[in-house]
């Protein structure tokens, strides 16, 4: 038997999550103040009227406890999107296990979860970007038949910032 759990999330994992996300900002040393969301902000976006993501999470028991007393270890979170030529899909923005909980299947059984829910939820596909700073992660989800989609079809990943969003806005006829 796994000495974890793997269940939705719920409000009260909130403060975790972002504990967690605080982690991962370090890890890619991206400064805290960067940080907009928040748990109130995950509150409303995850548990509102409109829920716009789908979170669950790893929990150990509390005799494996991390030395500042967290049971929780690991989420992913993800959020349905709809792709053209595919139909429903899940995009995971973000997957993540405390370094020292790795290579416990952790990371296996939160994607699985996530994978489970997206299949029952009609989905055909899962999206999903990785750093490239990160080839564990990706080595990972190759592994488990993840595709690299810019080596294999030249796809590129964009973003655009606030900023943009406000410059192309402004242009809006709307």
């Amino acid at each position: 038997m796994a000495a974890y759990v793997v269940r939705a999330c719920a409000p009260k994992d909130l403060p975790d999550i972002m504990r967690l996300v605080k982690d991962i900002a370090v890890i890619y040393k991206l400064p805290l103040n960067k940080i907009r969301t928040n748990v109130e902000e995950l509150k409303e976006a995850g548990f509102g009227k409109r829920p716009r993501f789908e979170c669950f999470v790893a929990e150990v028991p509390p005799h494996q406890k991390t030395k500042e007393g967290h049971t929780l270890i690991g989420y992913v979170l993800s959020v349905y999107t709809y792709n053209i030529w595919k139909g429903r899909n899940l995009y995971i923005d973000n997957m993540y296990v405390m370094p020292e909980y790795r290579g416990r299947r952790i990371g296996k059984m939160l994607l699985n979860t996530a994978v489970t829910a997206a299949w029952q939820n009609g989905c055909t596909q899962i999206r999903m970007h990785s750093s490239s700073e990160k080839p564990e992660n990706i080595k990972f989800l190759e592994f488990h038949g993840g595709e690299d989609l810019s080596v294999k079809e030249g796809w590129n990943l964009f973003r655009f910032q606030e900023s943009e969003l406000l410059s192309l806005a402004a242009q809006s006829k709307f």
